[in-house]
């Protein structure tokens, strides 16, 4: 959604036991960690977790195995405001939880630190609302995932998501064959190994489609220049109101 500043990434955190360092993306390099992303086979910004993900891989390859992972996605430069506290059918992390979940072989997702908060106290997990003359109201951490109570909350929204191997295997496990009713080996099938990279691409789409739908809920009209107009409206509003000012890339 380049119109209006906001910008999507996808990466691969972990494939089978193998998790990278990936480090933190933000306005000022995005371009540079994006084109990093694409240009790694794994879709992986760590150059030793790359390697080593790339070499189990081919190890499983050679064992007829499969392997999972997770993958982060994120939306940089969504307006505060967007989804709803109201209902759950418009809550945004309830919105992407399940277009995430929709997913094939996806079988955990998470907004922010979910899983690692959950073993945290509050003061540590919660991120504090701060005000700076440059962005107004603001926070310096983001264990939310940019969505508070059903809303964004105008930091950048981050999930991640956990695949499980896919079910084909060059080395098939036992299945039942259900016209003599006995127990028998599962038919080999083409198996892909590793299909992490290729989800964390499908879920950069996903989460597109949920913060665009989002969006136009919110700023919706018959044309892409009354959004504009719309968006400008809101914009000047937060400017009064919230003393904010939206980050262009």
């Amino acid at each position: 959604m380049h119109v209006f500043d906001i910008y999507f990434y996808s990466q691969v955190v972990s494939i089978a036991d193998i998790r990278a360092e990936i480090g933190g993306i933000n306005v000022n390099n995005w371009q540079e960690y994006y084109e990093r992303l694409e240009a790694s086979p794994v879709r992986c910004i760590d150059p030793q977790a790359e390697k080593e993900m790339i070499k189990r891989i081919d190890s499983a390859r050679s064992e007829g195995e499969s392997l999972g992972g997770s993958f982060e996605l994120g939306a940089l430069g969504v307006l505060p405001g967007l989804g709803s506290h109201t209902c759950w059918e418009t809550r945004l992390d309830a919105a992407i939880a399940s277009a995430l979940m929709s997913i094939p072989a996806i079988k955990a997702v998470e907004i922010g630190e979910g899983i690692t908060g959950s073993c945290k106290p509050g003061s540590q997990v919660h991120d504090e609302i701060l005000f700076d003359e440059q962005r107004g109201i603001c926070r310096e951490s983001n264990n939310a995932g940019g969505i508070e109570g059903g809303i964004s909350n105008g930091e950048t929204i981050w999930a991640r998501a956990y695949m499980k191997p896919i079910p084909t295997l060059y080395k098939p496990l036992r299945s039942v064959n259900t016209i003599e009713w006995r127990v028998e080996k599962a038919v080999v099938e083409r198996s892909d190994v590793c299909v992490v990279p290729a989800a964390a691409v499908v879920g950069e789409a996903m989460l597109s489609f949920v913060i665009a739908r989002a969006f136009l809920d919110k700023f919706g009209g018959d044309s892409i220049s009354e959004v504009g107009d719309a968006v400008e409206r809101y914009c000047e509003y937060l400017r009064k109101v919230w003393k904010w000012e939206k980050i262009s890339f």
